[in-house]
């Protein structure tokens, strides 16, 4: 597994959402295939996370399993295997206060207050599906390059 990126130092202003931002920074980190290793930029990483609560259903309180089991699903659409793992990235949305726990550390549920940098509930916007296309399009320019040559 790969080293956990630096931990957030303390709660920022979270800006509003931005679906075309997102997408072209997701091409980016996915240019080479599955993300196999924690964002370098800073910016990266809190993406990463406000999409991560797209795993989430707003105002539901989630066991620490669910949050787990949500997390891992979230990230296996996307990532190499063996590479994220589900409880950083729950330590990170903890950190970052994209997810609040409660003091028992029982329940967990998305915080209201950064629902605006959160992608919209019906959001076509899935690292997932952003994968999918950047691998087509690599496979569509070596075709052309590949017609090219002969």
């Amino acid at each position: 597994m790969s080293s956990s990126p630096q931990e957030p130092r303390g709660a920022r202003p979270s800006p509003r959402f931005d679906a075309s931002a997102a997408r072209a920074v997701l091409s980016r980190l996915l240019d080479k295939g599955p993300l196999d290793k924690w964002p370098k930029r800073r910016g990266d990483l809190d993406l990463l996370l406000a999409l991560a609560c797209s795993a989430f259903e707003r105002r539901r309180a989630y066991r620490e399993d669910e949050v787990n089991e949500r997390i891992a699903a979230w990230l296996d659409r996307f990532t190499a295997p063996e590479s994220l793992d589900y409880v950083t990235i729950r330590r990170l949305m903890i950190d970052a206060r994209w997810l609040l726990r409660d003091s028992a550390g029982a329940a967990y549920r998305l915080n209201p207050a950064k629902e605006a940098s959160m992608p919209p509930v019906a959001s076509p916007l899935d690292p997932g599906a952003v994968l999918i296309e950047r691998a087509q399009q690599r496979d569509r320019r070596k075709r052309e390059r590949d017609g090219a040559e002969s």
